[in-house]
């Protein structure tokens, strides 16, 4: 229910650009990380998620919303429709 609310809330526009905000600060803060700290590594519990590696590092988890957003908008894709539409 909170996205839906958000979005009646916030309105289509001002949720396209919280949304592009929150992706800017994304982009900056990986492109501040030092290699050194993107390159720590941590297990993680595989069983919970495809995404999930045994072990893990800070690089994987940045990448790891994307992956898992791509794999769900491919299960929910309409066969037929045109790559413009699916987006």
């Amino acid at each position: 229910m909170g996205p839906v609310g958000g979005a009646r809330l916030l309105g289509r526009r001002r949720m396209a650009g919280l949304f592009d905000r929150v992706i800017a600060d994304l982009h900056r803060r990986v492109d501040a990380e030092a290699p050194a700290h993107l390159a720590r590594r941590m297990h993680y519990p595989c069983r919970r998620d495809p995404f999930f590696r045994d072990v893990m590092t800070v690089a994987d988890l940045y990448r790891y919303p994307a992956r898992h957003f791509d794999f769900h908008r491919r299960q929910l894709t309409l066969p037929g429709l045109p790559e413009a539409v699916r987006g």
